[in-house]
Parts: structure tokens; C-alpha cells; sequence
């Protein structure tokens, strides 16, 4: 009778280009929704988006991609430890393929989802028809994302606006307040 060969479950995968190890552990969601709202780093965010530096010399992406822990999300857009560059003009990613707010990307077996999903959907027959698509679907978003980041800039200006203006009030309030004490007082002394 003939021995049936097990797989050894802790034998090293062999190198392969699109083998991309399953995490063992329970792992780590860093996805942008599970980040607490920062509103520093979503407005340095809205700046990077709207007038995005045409800066030349790129940081070299590390050998080792940096160790981000869930609780330093977001990471602030002008950290060093941001060195990828991402589909977003003016905004670099902390790993390649990761997310706009820190940490690395969905898991191999996410993206693999996502794209059978994506060409169920699109009807994609071929590779050049999946280029196309993909690349009208980011160019879609950017222009979505950038729509929302000029309305958040609009809101911002307006905020600034009101905040002066209600600043210019309490000033008002105040020398209107400090005038009253005085007429009271001068009228108390007649």
C-alpha cells in the first residue's frame, strides 16, 4: 500500500511572485474605517488631495515596510515613515499597495475577492478591457475624492468665517458691556 504524502502545515512557502502568505494570527484591521475621525489629519489630507506637491525626489521606500501599530493611525501625512507612492498625486502611503490613512492594504485573499467581484460586474473578458476599466473606475474616484475635498475646504472657509465673525461679536459685546458699567457708574455718582 502506498503512503499519502500530508502537507506540513508550518513548511515555508516557496517564493513566488503572487504567493502572498495569509496572516497565521488573528489579524489587524487598519482599514480606514476602523481609524478613529482626526480632523488634523483629514484636513492635511484635504491639502495634500487639492494642490498636491510636485515634489521630484521621492524617499526610498524602506526594505523592511515600518511597524505601524492601529493605535498611531492616522499616520500624519507628513511622516517619514510615508515613502510609497499611491494612486493619489501628493499623497505617499506608509506600504506599497496600503491604505491612505497608515498601515498596510487589505489581504491578499480581500483583493482577490474584490477583483473576481469586479470583473463579475464589469463583464471583463480580457486584460487590456480590465486596464481600461480599472483605470476609468480610479480616475472616477479621484475625481469623487477631490469633489469631496473641495466641499470640505468650502465648509472649512465658512467655519473660519463664522469663527471670526463671532470673535468680532465678543469684542463688540465686551466694549458695549465696559460703556454700560460706565454710564451705570457715572449716573451713580450724580
Amino acid at each position: 500500500m502506498a503512503q499519502e504524502d500530508t502537507p506540513m502545515t508550518n513548511a515555508p512557502l516557496t517564493p513566488g511572485e503572487d504567493q502572498d502568505p495569509e496572516p497565521t494570527s488573528p489579524a489587524i484591521d487598519f482599514s480606514p474605517a476602523t481609524v478613529a475621525y482626526d480632523e488634523k489629519f483629514e484636513n492635511a489630507l484635504m491639502t495634500a488631495v487639492l494642490y498636491p506637491k510636485t515634489d521630484a525626489s521621492l524617499p526610498t521606500p524602506p526594505v523592511n515596510p515600518p511597524m505601524v501599530q492601529p493605535t498611531m493611525l492616522p499616520v500624519p501625512v507628513n511622516s517619514p515613515l510615508r515613502t510609497h507612492t499611491s494612486p493619489i498625486p501628493g499623497l505617499l502611503l506608509t506600504h506599497k499597495k496600503g491604505y491612505h490613512t497608515g498601515g498596510p492594504g487589505p489581504s491578499p485573499s480581500t483583493v482577490n475577492e474584490f477583483a473576481k467581484k469586479f470583473i463579475e460586474e464589469h463583464g471583463i473578458e480580457d486584460a487590456g478591457q480590465l486596464e481600461r476599466i480599472v483605470e476609468e473606475k480610479m480616475q472616477e474616484k479621484l475625481e469623487e475624492v477631490k469633489e469631496r475635498m473641495r466641499e470640505r475646504e468650502e465648509a472649512l472657509n465658512k467655519n473660519k468665517a463664522v469663527e471670526r465673525e463671532l470673535e468680532d461679536l465678543a469684542v463688540q459685546r465686551s466694549a458695549e458691556l465696559r460703556v454700560a458699567e460706565k454710564i451705570k457708574g457715572g449716573k451713580r455718582g450724580v
